[in-house]
């Protein structure tokens, strides 16, 4: 019994809803300027060139870009052997300050074979002699 009260109000919302719709859509209209524009030939050759020209400069910028990058390694390379060179000549000069400071010191003679003059002396003042005349 419920399919009796839903049949007819559905036949009767798509009897009256179709036309209605049909109607406003007819006399509304869709608005002329809702086609896309036809572009201009000269436009389209306009924008044509403007893409050529964006493509070379990208193209020259990647190619800087590489020899940039070439140039920096080359540079990064040139880098680390001055800074290989200079911590050589550092140490070099610390080697030769290092010696410079260092006394010249005598070559050591064994006790034993040259006897001090002091030995066996006990620890008195010396008095100093007085010279003679060898006259």
């Amino acid at each position: 019994m419920l399919r009796l009260r839903f049949l007819p109000g559905l036949l009767l919302g798509l009897v009256v809803g179709l036309p209605a719709g049909i109607l406003l859509a007819v006399l509304l209209g869709l608005p002329q300027g809702s086609a896309p524009p036809i572009a201009a030939p000269s436009q389209i050759q306009d924008l044509t060139r403007k893409l050529e020209q964006a493509n070379e400069a990208k193209e020259r910028a990647d190619r800087q870009l590489e020899q940039f990058q070439k140039l920096a390694e080359q540079m990064t390379v040139s880098f680390n052997n001055l800074e290989r060179r200079f911590k050589s000549l550092e140490e070099e000069q610390r080697g030769r300050e290092a010696q410079a400071q260092r006394p010249a010191k005598p070559p050591q003679v064994p006790a034993e074979a040259h006897p001090s003059p002091t030995e066996g002396v006990p620890d008195a003042p010396v008095e100093a002699e007085p010279p003679s005349d060898p006259r």
